[in-house]
């Protein structure tokens, strides 16, 4: 008898894709969504009618947890998504449409994110914050969240539910003593089976790929010509996205091309190094991928003013005479003013124009320029402010005598210009570049010296190293440098100032 051959098997054409599920179970969550806030204005959490429509949302939400570990689920202007999806809307579904997106703007969230493993106990403490009479709002919900231990399911913070003009204070989302064990932290990624966690030669490699790309784009935007013309916000957003999507892989920040001397290289790095380091501390505060992208397009964007004050700018900044201190301290309103004139006046370009007009604003202490009291800085630009004081302290230009290690930088924000910031965009900062940040040069408590590669998410003590010096004072050569994270047994004995880094001549010596 003869076998057939097997014939290949024909697509079924009444399955679904993966987005057709996730319209047709968005368009069951609003249902449930709009029946649970309705029924929480008139039954307690505890009432067996709530209970039952709790478990309703967390048997609908089921299926999609199971498939993709994540529902991300937010109102974005006129429309709710789905993990990117659109959700229909009809007439018969309208006022559902109407009434989860008005209790998600009443809020100040842009949605809510639920992650796999998510319980009925976890999404009843949700809900008992959510459709509390007194609920927080905005980044005071995210807090309450995390102080009630909710780990798989919290409100989506978004750069749009910012108040117009009275901020957001970045102390709401941590305090400094809880900071360590918030989410954020949790949320870090490691890729110990593919060799692709953070800190892997690969994932370093994609964070230099992508700062490399980034600055290549800065430069076209940020030349003179390309700013008198008005500036492209499209192209702007283009630049920053390999940032963006960084932040939500296994690349750990790395500054680059710190030790420029060519003024406008130095300048499109540094605006390139601040973005990166921003957009980092954004993903840690909770931030979502919009927001982010506003945020590296802000942060890349916030000293723009500086080339309208250039030209009057002759001496360094120790020799500035009068009209050169005042013409150097109106670069944030000329940046805000030149923003102003850019191709698009939309809601990204107004948060690029208050970060430029506010990244030099720190409340309580001389700033320019000079706000009225009780002005409050937005979130963007209070991160912003931390990004551009971290990468400012270490960029060596040639007028420059010492150099400052990027632990000295962490050492000095941490230290004597610590109140100029929030304690939780501190902790944002540590949990992005780590106790020892890369590219920081340290001793090994074996008297070996390393470099710092890459933080470790589970141990900032204890990073990423690469051995460039052997115990006995032996340079490594080619080949040779073994990449490990420093283990619980072994420290870091100490960084190493820039001063005290052993030239090749100098260890031969000592041997």
């Amino acid at each position: 008898m003869t076998n057939l051959p097997a014939q290949p098997r024909k697509p079924d054409p009444g399955a679904k894709s993966l987005d057709d599920r996730r319209r047709e179970l968005g368009s069951e969550l609003v249902t449930l969504l709009s029946a649970i806030i309705r029924i929480g204005r008139a039954y307690s959490v505890t009432n067996q009618v709530f209970r039952t429509q709790l478990g309703n949302i967390a048997e609908a939400l089921r299926p999609i947890l199971e498939q993709e570990s994540e529902a991300v689920f937010v109102a974005l202007d006129a429309d709710l998504y789905l993990n990117g999806v659109r959700v229909p809307v009809n007439t018969s579904s309208f006022r559902f449409h109407q009434t989860v997106i008005e209790s998600f703007r009443s809020r100040e969230i842009s949605g809510m994110r639920v992650e796999s493993g998510v319980d009925l106990e976890e999404l009843g403490k949700f809900f008992m914050l959510f459709l509390g009479a007194e609920c927080p709002h905005g980044p005071e919900l995210l807090k309450a969240c995390l102080g009630a231990g909710l780990q798989r399911i919290q409100p989506a913070i978004h750069a749009s539910t910012e108040p117009s003009y009275a901020g957001s204070d970045p102390s709401a989302l941590w305090d400094s003593g809880e900071a360590a064990s918030g989410s954020g932290a949790d949320r870090a990624h490691i890729d110990g089976a593919t060799g692709a966690g953070r800190g892997s030669s690969r994932s370093r490699g994609g964070a230099r790929s992508a700062q490399g790309q980034a600055l290549r784009h800065a430069r076209s935007l940020l030349t003179t010509t390309a700013l008198q013309s008005g500036i492209e916000m499209r192209h702007a957003k283009r630049v920053v996205q390999p940032l963006v999507d960084g932040a939500f892989s296994t690349e750990p920040v790395v500054l680059g091309l710190s030790t420029l001397r060519e003024h406008d290289e130095y300048t499109y790095a540094h605006a390139v190094n601040v973005s990166a380091i921003a957009v980092t501390m954004g993903h840690f505060l909770e931030l979502d991928r919009r927001a982010l992208a506003d945020l590296g397009v802000a942060a890349l964007l916030h000293d723009v003013g500086k080339s309208v004050v250039g030209e009057r700018i002759f001496h360094p900044l120790e020799g500035f005479t009068d009209e050169e201190r005042a013409a150097a301290e109106s670069h944030p309103l000329e940046g805000a003013k030149l923003l102003a004139r850019s191709t698009a006046l939309n809601p990204t370009t107004l948060r690029c124009m208050r970060v430029a007009l506010e990244h030099h604003s720190v409340p309580g202490t001389p700033s320019y320029p000079n706000f009225s009291p009780g002005w409050r800085t937005s979130l963007l630009s209070q991160i912003v402010a931390v990004a551009d004081c971290y990468v400012s302290l270490q960029n060596r230009r040639a007028d420059m005598i010492e150099d400052i290690t990027p632990s000295q930088a962490l050492g000095m924000i941490l230290g004597p210009l610590r109140p100029r910031f929030e304690a939780s965009l501190l902790w944002a900062l540590v949990q992005s570049v780590g106790f020892y940040p890369p590219g920081q040069i340290v001793e090994l408590d074996d008297g070996s010296i390393a470099i710092v590669l890459a933080p470790n998410p589970q141990d900032l003590a204890r990073p990423q190293v690469r051995v460039i010096v052997a115990p006995d004072g032996r340079h490594l050569g080619p080949g040779e440098p073994e990449d490990f994270t420093v283990p619980p047994e072994r420290s870091v004995h100490r960084p190493l100032p820039a001063g005290e880094y052993p030239r090749e001549e100098e260890a031969s010596e000592a041997a």
